[in-house]
């Protein structure tokens, strides 16, 4: 395994003990390697597989690329300044012509405290284009197929999950309640 990683073909040089160590939660940082390895799916790589446009979902302004969804897009920069992260941004040791190096530098050259931060803000960027990616695919499905939507305002969600156990004869369900915001309200398991 150590060979094949070592390889050539396989092997990506740059701080990835500066991505583990990042002061983050796992999934921040998962993304930080998915970005790094070349794994994003963004609609130009998509490209390559499946039909689609190239231009960004947010801005319609440029070709979706991991160096314009993270750090060129308008909400992106917004995004920076609102967490207080634009001096990371905009410092010309990080003016990288790729992202995976500019990570790498950031990793390198910031406190783990300060790669977690920017790991986080990279995630939540990640994150609200899915929702808005997927709010645009639910608007435009066939009639006759249901989705599920977020409930109206005033109007409360619930998630059940029921488990069978095996030869015991014993079930068990819990559900989870929630308003329109997404934000927890009730719970309850028997």
């Amino acid at each position: 395994m150590r060979y094949i990683i070592g390889s050539d073909k396989y092997h990506v040089v740059g701080n990835w003990n500066g991505i583990w160590k990042a002061q983050a939660p796992h999934k921040a940082c998962h993304l930080l390697w998915r970005l790094c390895r070349g794994c994003l799916p963004t609609r130009y790589r998509l490209l390559r597989r499946v039909e689609c446009t190239l231009n960004c979902l947010v801005c319609d302004e440029e070709i979706e690329d991991e160096l314009h969804i993270f750090f060129r897009c308008a909400v992106a920069r917004d995004s920076w300044s609102a967490t207080g992260l634009s001096s990371v941004l905009h410092n010309a040791t990080y003016q990288q012509i790729n992202a995976m190096d500019r990570i790498f530098a950031v990793c390198s050259n910031e406190s783990s405290d300060t790669v977690g931060r920017v790991s986080m803000l990279l995630w939540c960027i990640w994150h609200n284009l899915h929702k808005l990616q997927s709010n645009n695919v639910s608007r435009t499905t066939k009639a006759g197929l249901v989705r599920w939507e977020k409930p109206a305002l005033d109007w409360v969600k619930r998630n059940v999950d029921i488990a069978f156990v095996s030869g015991s004869g014993r079930t068990s369900v819990g559900l989870c309640f929630c308003d329109n915001s997404d934000h927890f309200m009730a719970g309850m398991t028997q």
